[in-house]
């Protein structure tokens, strides 16, 4: 659209930088030598659609074809990563328990030494409805305590059956006195793997915890035990990390989104209407974590350069919007999921019709979305989620005096006070379904108007085939004329401001035309100077 502002100013330019009488002096035409009232032809300026659209190739959007060979507008984002550590992350574990001698015995007239055994298991605790398998660490702390309420001798050992490390489970041992009834151990959990997918008994589950505890009992002659005794212990595991985790991790929300995309093509229009066909939206999330996402799209509106805020609205808000997982098979692979804004399911020709001056994207997912089946899941420490937009606009659409202004700097051409008589015709031959009005307006330095020359049609919209393309094009011949006052009420401009008005073809009855990448807009200019010339000949 910028593009035919400056075709516009460019065909008065060429023609006012030639009225110069120096231009003219030994010009000769063909067979014609100089005369004033010659018209001379200073070119012609050829453009396709792309070619008027080009100032939008900046670092976010661009200009393309689509399957059609429509020019389509295009608008790709990077919105945001979610990495396994910043989604997940194992809660710290605490637990623990006692285990009584069961017997009384008091001065034996040996010492005889029981034997104590047990397997607990303890559930894992967790955030909500989590249910693990099996964590890989590659950090973290394991810290084991036990304390003895016996006066005597206890020497244990606690196996740990659900941490192994080289398929070994961890174990730590030691020796109680009456005088030292406290032993205190850690671990690192890097290297360690947790199993948490059978009971005590055997059966398969999740979130069990199991630890043998065995210890034996000194009891000489001159001590004794009673079966109220115990030893007591205490499991804990903090500030863990994991290489891969398995099982599943319920319902939690990635925070995947809060971008504006700004829309800088809008800021050339003013008034008139812009109606977008087709536009479409798309997220694309790629996904390398092992569950689906279940994504609300509830968060998206455009705020146009009033203030006014449009929300988005459709289908696609109610419905369930899935991201797809790689399998357990394919651990490690990314498997991409793209979802749709349309008009079908949406109002997003609203939103970019209102010409946004940005639209806030505030997108929301979460795993194992309420609606689908369960799935087995799995993270690990390389797993991500990317989530970005790419917007595209084709150039389907009607216009209705959509209004665009461009102001660029003007300088008058020498001598132009010997002129009597300007004249400037452009003669445009379009093949565009689309016309414009344009109003040249003359600015002094204050930003004044000086000098105006009217609203008049510079070139037609081509008429619309049954096929949806034009069937000719269409010349239109606009003369541009100044008498001498006018000259001279230019003299003192130093800007030059251009209004045009667009409107497509059949746009009063609802028409929507589309701008294929084979149209051209061609204008040819040529202007006709008549000078007064001094005794000299000058």
């Amino acid at each position: 659209m910028k593009k035919l502002l400056t075709v516009c100013f460019a065909a008065l330019a060429a023609f006012m930088l030639a009225c110069n009488v120096q231009y003219f002096e030994d010009a000769e035409f063909g067979d014609i030598v100089f005369d004033p009232s010659i018209a001379v032809v200073f070119g012609e300026l050829n453009y396709t659609v792309s070619d008027l659209f080009e100032e939008l190739n900046d670092a976010t959007a661009g200009v393309t074809t689509n399957a059609e060979n429509v020019v389509t507008i295009v608008y790709s984002e990077q919105l945001q990563s979610q990495s396994a550590e910043e989604f997940l992350q194992v809660q710290d574990q605490t637990f623990g328990s006692s285990l009584p001698a069961g017997t009384s015995i008091s001065n034996p007239p040996a010492t005889t030494t029981i034997t104590i055994s047990e397997t607990y298991e303890f559930d894992l605790s967790q955030r909500g409805n989590e249910a693990y398998d099996s964590i890989f660490f590659k950090g973290g702390l394991f810290e084991f305590t036990v304390e003895s309420d016996f006066n005597a001798n206890i020497d244990f050992e606690a196996t740990f059956q659900s941490l192994e490390s080289n398929e070994t489970p961890l174990v730590m041992s030691g020796r109680l006195t009456a005088s030292n009834n406290t032993f205190t151990d850690t671990e690192s959990l890097a290297n360690y793997a947790g199993y948490f997918h059978r009971d005590k008994d055997g059966n398969t589950t999740s979130n069990k915890f199991l630890v043998n505890l065995t210890y034996d009992i000194e009891v000489t002659p001159s001590s004794s035990i009673a079966a109220a005794d115990r030893i007591e212990f205490n499991v804990g595991m903090t500030n863990t990390s994991f290489e891969r985790v398995y099982g599943f991790i319920d319902s939690q929300e990635l925070e995947v989104s809060f971008e504006i995309v700004s829309f800088d093509f809008f800021d050339q229009f003013g008034d008139g209407t812009i109606q977008f066909a087709d536009p479409r939206v798309s997220f694309v999330f790629d996904n390398s974590f092992g569950f689906p996402l279940g994504v609300d799209f509830q968060q998206i509106a455009a705020i146009t350069k009033t203030g006014q805020i449009i929300n988005l609205s459709g289908d696609v808000i109610n419905q369930l919007n899935v991201v797809a997982r790689p399998s357990l098979a394919n651990e490690g692979a990314t498997r991409t999921t793209q979802i749709d804004l349309t008009p079908e399911n949406s109002n997003i020709d609203e939103l970019l019709n209102a010409r946004p001056k940005r639209v806030i994207v505030d997108v929301q997912a979460a795993s194992n979305p309420n609606g689908i089946p369960f799935q087995y899941n799995f993270v690990n420490d390389q797993s991500v989620l990317n989530v970005g937009v790419d917007i595209e606009i084709p150039l389907h659409l009607s216009l209705d005096e959509l209004r665009a202004e461009e102001s660029m700097p003007f300088t008058s051409p020498e001598d132009i006070d010997k002129a009597k008589r300007l004249l400037l015709r452009l003669i445009a031959d379009n093949e565009l379904p689309m016309g414009g009005l344009v109003e040249i307006q003359f600015l002094n330095d204050q930003g004044g108007i000086v000098y105006t020359i009217d609203e008049q049609p510079v070139f037609e919209a081509a008429p619309l085939g049954t096929n949806g393309r034009t069937t000719s094009s269409v010349r239109t011949i606009a003369d541009i004329e100044m008498e001498s006052e006018d000259i001279q009420a230019i003299k003192e401009a130093t800007r030059i401001n251009l209004v045009v008005k667009l409107s497509t073809t059949e746009v009063g009855q609802g028409a929507n035309v589309k701008f294929f990448d084979d149209y051209q807009l061609k204008f040819t200019i040529a202007g006709q100077l008549d000078v007064e010339l001094n005794t000299n000949g000058n």
